[in-house]
């Protein structure tokens, strides 16, 4: 190949990289302009969480006692006393997870009811929106949700439209969601070029978009190569001429 033609296919090599890499580049601005545009708590939806002072827990007599409890899960590794909506229960923290228990009775506690996640949901809620609709996921929630269930999805309509995720046996709020949540994962998705799970940063897209940026550099480097040793032969072929219609003078 002739330095001609070498020079013309790098050429052309590097402007179709070039445009590849412009366009991941361009996507990995917008992305990272509209993440860093908005405080992370708006974007999680802190500010229609509504403060909860923690009522006192009256212990009636009826209440079992831990000891009681931790014969029914001798591994336990804590436990927790507290009430979910209006049901004193034992929370038990054990290696694999969480058990639970009724209080009064000490049979394992069964997930919340419907009404009583929307009206945990309603009390924690601090926007305008009424309840819209609520859904319990047993076992595969939605993406969006990030745990495992059981989870109920309680959705609020507009002005402040949100999913609120309670927890289907501890009644806690783990998660807020709301379309600028939704966009901002988008984005996210856009940003480490992973637009299903949004967590791989190790995926072929961007391993593909970095190789394809080394070769951008390396054509640009060769180009700057030819370019120099193009102009170095045109300097040595003029010096050439100059000194030759010296001698001929």
């Amino acid at each position: 190949m002739t330095s001609a033609l070498l020079n013309r296919f790098v050429r052309k090599l590097h402007l179709w990289l070039g445009i590849a890499i412009g366009v991941q580049l361009g996507l990995w601005l917008i992305s990272g302009l509209f993440m860093t545009w908005f405080p992370i708590d708006t974007v999680r939806g802190t500010h229609l969480r509504a403060e909860i002072k923690p009522a006192p827990l009256h212990i009636e007599n009826s209440v079992l006692t831990p000891d009681s409890i931790l014969e029914r899960a001798p591994n336990a590794e804590a436990l927790t006393l507290q009430r979910v909506d209006d049901q004193l229960v034992y929370i038990v923290k054990v290696e694999d997870g969480t058990k639970i228990f009724d209080a009064m009775t000490g049979d394992p506690f069964g997930h919340l009811t419907q009404e009583q996640a929307r009206r945990i949901a309603q009390t924690r809620y601090a926007g305008g929106g009424q309840i819209a609709n609520s859904t319990l996921f047993a076992s595969d929630p939605p993406r969006e949700y990030g745990r495992p269930g059981p989870v109920w999805k309680v959705d609020f309509d507009k002005p402040d439209r949100a999913s609120f995720y309670v927890d289907a046996k501890t009644g806690d709020v783990k998660a807020v969601r709301t379309g600028l949540w939704r966009t901002f994962d988008f984005m996210w998705g856009l940003h480490i070029m992973d637009w299903k799970s949004r967590e791989n940063f190790n995926s072929w897209w961007i391993k593909s978009t970095a190789v394809i940026a080394v070769i951008f550099f390396l054509s640009g480097l060769c180009l700057i190569i030819l370019r120099l040793r193009s102009a170095l032969n045109r300097r040595r072929k003029n010096q050439q001429i100059k000194q030759g219609k010296l001698n001929h003078d």
